[in-house]
């Protein structure tokens, strides 16, 4: 099987064996070096784009000063691409350069290795296992971003708390297998309804699901609900034992008057109870009901059947 070589970024500064990337590492396929003189480095990082470099190469002979300047320049570029200081190469009767070249591969390749296993980690760490939705932790944080954000642009957010209706009871008649087959079913209904790059859905664990999405016309608390309830049953319409519903519970944020994501959650959770504790009757959930001034939502349910 073919495997596509790395893809180096060299940043050099006229340095003539950087204008030659056999001369500066050995080229047997595993790495493609793209050159670039740092005097056009900032035009080159903005068009970069989706092409990014596996790795970025800098001049080890530089003065400190211009190595970190120039490292920070790609970092904030290329966040996710590691950068390693190539060794100064040129021919010296201690140190051949085979054999410098051979191990400068090797460190490329280190490199990259590295950051794919800090990315499996990372994603790993902020991932719930079963379902591949964020967990709690990660909701928390980038929810919170997501936020702050909706509040500078004045634009309203929408924090939906839910659970999946009737689980303890699938895990007790039919195995909490079926009853991880239930949590991934509704994930997946959740997905499908909060597909927009802004939206943030995590599982908070258990039969516990949130998710953040900015309000628009056409994707408004009522709209977003009645979605989720759909995409979530007609996942479990090949089930006929039993069926999928959700108690669910939003609040809407109010950009004039901010409210920390830890009080949204709290007041879309106390919806959540309350729509469940009615059966999932029709009921809209007025501002004096609620502990702080945003404006409360509550979504109609049908019953588990």
């Amino acid at each position: 099987m073919n495997v596509a070589p790395m893809k180096a970024l060299l940043v050099f500064d006229g340095r003539e064996d950087f204008g030659h990337p056999d001369r500066t590492i050995i080229d047997d396929g595993s790495v493609a070096c793209d050159l670039i003189d740092v005097e056009g480095l900032n035009g080159r990082l903005r068009g970069l784009g989706a092409r990014e470099p596996d790795v970025v190469l800098l001049d080890s002979s530089w003065s400190a000063a211009r190595l970190l300047k120039t490292a920070l320049r790609v970092r904030e570029a290329m966040p996710n691409v590691p950068v390693l200081l190539l060794p100064d190469l040129r021919a010296k009767p201690t140190a051949p350069q085979d054999r410098g070249r051979i191990a400068m591969v090797r460190a490329v390749r280190y490199a990259r290795r590295r950051q794919r296993m800090q990315e499996e980690l990372l994603y790993l760490a902020l991932r719930d296992e079963l379902t591949g939705l964020y967990n709690r932790r990660a909701f928390r944080v980038l929810a919170s971003q997501s936020l702050r954000s909706a509040h500078r642009l004045q634009r309203q957010a929408l924090v939906f708390f839910a659970d999946l209706d009737g689980l303890k009871r699938i895990n007790d008649r039919f195995g909490h297998g079926e009853g991880d087959r239930a949590l991934s079913r509704t994930a997946a209904g959740f997905k499908a309804t909060f597909s927009k790059e802004s939206d943030i859905v995590a599982r908070l664990g258990g039969d516990e699901f949130m998710a953040l999405a900015i309000e628009e016309d056409g994707r408004g608390a009522d709209d977003l609900c009645r979605q989720l309830r759909q995409n979530v049953a007609a996942r479990g319409a090949c089930e006929s034992r039993y069926a999928l519903t959700l108690s669910v519970g939003v609040a809407r944020s109010d950009s004039e008057r901010p409210h920390s994501l830890s009080e949204l959650m709290a007041q879309a959770d106390a919806l959540l109870y309350r729509d469940k504790r009615s059966g999932h009757t029709p009921s809209e959930a007025s501002t004096t009901d609620a502990v702080l001034t945003t404006e409360l939502l509550e979504c109609a349910a049908p019953t588990l059947s």
